[in-house]
């Protein structure tokens, strides 16, 4: 059986709020080989880690992203963004699964923004020997990833007649994995949210490359 790398899913929340720095600097405590975030786009351009479209699940603000700015977000909570975290990953060596949330205010400026962000540290990113993998639901925004510089890419897949080659590697929801789908090539292949030991175990034994899951300790001693 070969070794999966495991990824924290927003982090190591079990103690911190998803998707904050702490969050992110538990995961490196706990042995993660990898953060897996979500990004957004603010009104003043600036990305930041946040999964949902407002603050109201974590904070209780109904703030939008896409209609505040970072100074106004982090006024309300201190919300990081993706070049502190890629800041975190490139020091400490972790690899980093980078989703695009689909559809969104200001449409492919997201993928646009990230694709500056990460020319811009280009040359970090390769001294340090991280993968970054860009992902999202959005097949055009899956597309226009591909072209950015020094990454893989991979589209979240969630239907399985989605063809694989065009695409650096694949990601499947457990689910799918659960009721018998065998990945078209395992080390190819990203599954996330794996909580359980029995399906760490079952995606070790596929020989998935990646591992999302929210229990890093959990999967570390699978």
């Amino acid at each position: 059986m070969s070794t999966s790398r495991i990824f924290a899913h927003r982090g190591s929340h079990s103690f911190h709020s998803e998707s904050s720095k702490d969050s992110y600097l538990a995961a490196i405590n706990d042995g993660a080989d990898g953060f897996e975030c979500d990004i957004r786009l603010t009104s003043d351009n600036q990305i930041v880690i946040w999964h949902d479209p407002t603050l109201e699940r974590i904070t209780g603000n109904t703030a939008r992203i896409s209609s505040s700015t970072l100074e106004e977000l982090r006024a309300i909570w201190p919300i990081m963004t993706l070049e502190e975290l890629l800041d975190i990953s490139i020091a400490h060596k972790k690899d980093i699964a980078i989703e695009t949330k689909h559809p969104v205010r200001f449409g492919r400026r997201i993928e646009k923004e990230l694709a500056k962000l990460l020319k811009s540290k280009r040359n970090q990113i390769r001294q340090s020997g991280i993968e970054i993998f860009l992902m999202s639901f959005s097949w055009w925004a899956t597309s226009f990833n591909s072209k950015a510089p020094y990454v893989g890419t991979f589209l979240v897949l969630s239907k399985r007649h989605l063809p694989l080659a065009r695409f650096a590697a694949a990601g499947l929801n457990i689910e799918i994995i659960r009721n018998g789908y065998i990945p078209q090539d395992p080390a190819r292949t990203l599954v996330w949210t794996v909580n359980s030991a029995e399906d760490i175990k079952l995606c070790k034994e596929l020989g998935v490359n990646v591992i999302i899951t929210n229990d890093v300790p959990l999967a570390k001693s699978v």
